[in-house]
């Protein structure tokens, strides 16, 4: 996984591709905002974008709102995963791969000041 980080609180763009051929299957996007009658929650708002024939906007989107959700800030996922012949076995292991992707994202990242997150 590769991020782009803009100017801290500005925005995330996240390029999430691998397996056999690589490409853009689905573009997430996932604005932060408060729930309404808590204030102090925060939700991803996302829209999907995505290839006909290409089933990426299952990974995409719910990556989007967590990176979203945790950050606080807009949150760009462009993501295209394929494996030939892949099993059900494999496909689960590029979606749980993904989400270990994001989780040591959002750890490192968490772990900077905003000034010193890379970009």
């Amino acid at each position: 996984m590769r991020l782009l980080r803009t100017s801290p609180g500005k925005g995330v763009a996240a390029l999430l591709t691998g397996g056999d051929e690589p490409h853009v299957g689905a573009v997430a996007v996932s604005i932060p905002s408060s729930v309404v009658h808590h204030p102090e929650k925060v939700r991803g708002s996302t829209s999907v974008f995505t290839v006909p024939g290409h089933m990426d906007d299952q990974v995409a989107a719910p990556l989007a709102k967590r990176m979203a959700e945790a950050l606080g800030e807009p949150v760009v996922v462009v993501c295209g995963l394929h494996v030939h012949a892949a099993t059900a076995k494999d496909i689960r292991r590029l979606v749980e791969n993904s989400h270990a992707a994001v989780e040591k994202a959002l750890k490192r990242l968490s772990a900077l000041p905003a000034e010193g997150r890379p970009s």
